[in-house]
């Protein structure tokens, strides 16, 4: 029997031996790596995320509909000229001003014009003030898709350290089932064990390898979604910095619900919707109101005889709406359901935040519970692997009996690790459906 130990001493090492260079290989691999937080990640997607440009790029065109607003406020200057020969009226075509428009049948014209509306009845300043509520609409846009790119970010990283914390056990599953599967082909081998023990050994062997190539695919693919999340174009490897968790009891449910109400931007983007919805519908009443503009234009023309009367003009004019077949009257209504159409979404919206953060305080609260049972877990497995790491030192155990049992401790921290990241990830969905930015 001494013979036998010997020879399974030999073959235990034998196999051994290629995974311990695989995962020595993998650490100097790892090392090597450039190291990425969590703060990196957020602020490399800040800064670079195509989807925040957009937004960006939102907010400078509703600022330049606010300039465009404000600008019938202000007088408007214009010049104009025109060459012309044959009936003046054909040359309404060009929607000349002043004196450019002359009654003249042949000859040159020009003139410098100045108009504008005396009388608005308030049409653009509440024009003016949707513009500048539709600005605050797009900088609310803005915050809510950096709320929805941290969480997104929060999640790959976290998902990446997830996936990565199940590579070492599975390699040390396989290295263990490796040296099973070898210790049962030589009992075999030698009359002193089945084939039927052999062949299942190969086949939990089997198994192993294939967790094991399917925790490097998960591996890839949570890294390839971290880089989409930051922006990146590439997918880079990274060594990531593993996270702490805070002690302390859940947070009051109903304050939880009264702070995303104030804080969280879809809110806040979906009140100026209904201001800008509010200052549309007074613009769209103030159409039955008349409007009295002002003309003023002087130049030179080709007339017969030149006196300060013909190259001058100023005037004023009226429009009144009198009867517009009811044009009016169904704009002002349009944009009456269009604001009742956003005041319903606010609710709708209001509902769903609520829905949110029950959710997500809830599995927060499932999360911490199951940090703790699996925290519970790992001493056990720590002791029982020192247990069987003495035995087998004394030569009172098998060294695969100490590789079951360092596997196990191996199962047991990562599940702990898993359970940590869950509670992370649980964390930065409460955070975001409360409206906290933190990271």
């Amino acid at each position: 029997m001494n013979f036998w130990r010997w020879k399974l001493a030999v073959l235990a090492v034998l196999a051994v031996a290629p995974g311990g260079a695989r995962m020595a290989a993998a650490e100097r691999e790892a090392s090597e790596l450039p190291g990425l937080t969590l703060e990196q990640a957020v602020r490399n997607a800040l800064s670079k995320h195509p989807v925040l440009r957009q937004a960006q790029l939102d907010i400078g065109s509703a600022e330049l509909r606010v300039q465009r607003a404000r600008s019938s406020r202000f007088a408007q200057i214009d010049a104009g000229g025109l060459a012309k020969r044959g009936l003046s009226g054909s040359a309404n075509r060009f929607g000349l001003n002043g004196l450019a428009a002359s009654p003249e049948p042949e000859g040159m014209a020009f003139s410098a014009n100045v108009y504008q509306d005396l009388l608005d009845f308030k049409r653009s300043k509440y024009e003016t003030g949707a513009r500048r509520a539709e600005v605050e609409y797009f900088s609310q846009t803005l915050l809510a898709e950096e709320a929805e790119l941290i969480l997104q970010v929060k999640r790959a990283y976290y998902a990446g350290l997830k996936a990565r914390g199940r590579i070492g056990p599975a390699r040390e599953a396989v290295d263990e089932r490796a040296l099973a599967t070898r210790q049962a082909g030589s009992l075999h081998r030698a009359q002193l064990g089945s084939k039927l023990d052999w062949d299942l050994a190969e086949a939990r062997l089997s198994q192993a390898r294939l967790d094991l190539a399917m925790a490097n695919d998960a591996d890839r693919r949570a890294l390839a979604r971290l880089n989409a999340a930051m922006g990146e174009s590439t997918t880079q490897d990274y060594e990531f910095r593993e996270p702490g968790i805070a002690e302390g009891g859940a947070e009051d449910l109903q304050a939880l619900l009264t702070e995303a109400a104030e804080a969280r931007a879809e809110l806040a983007a979906v009140e100026a919707r209904i201001l800008a919805g509010e200052q549309w519908v007074r613009r769209a009443k103030r159409e039955k109101y008349p409007r009295i503009m002002g003309l003023f234009s002087g130049g030179w023309t080709r007339f017969a005889e030149l006196t300060l009367s013909r190259l001058l003009f100023g005037g004023f004019g009226i429009q009144l709406p009198l009867f517009t077949g009811g044009r009016l009257e169904a704009d002002i209504e349009e944009t009456e359901l269009a604001l009742e159409k956003t005041r319903a979404a606010r609710e709708e919206l209001l509902r769903a935040v609520a829905l949110q953060v029950t959710e997500a305080h809830s599995e927060l609260i499932a999360a911490r519970e199951s940090y703790r049972a699996a925290e519970q877990a790992v001493g056990p497995a720590s002791a029982a692997e020192r247990l069987a790491r003495v035995r087998y030192r004394n030569e009172l155990g098998a060294r695969l009996e100490w590789m079951v049992a360092r596997t196990a401790r191996s199962v047991a921290e990562s599940e702990l690790s898993q359970a940590l990241y869950d509670y992370k990830i649980a964390e930065a969905e409460l955070d975001f459906a409360v409206g906290r930015r933190s990271y």
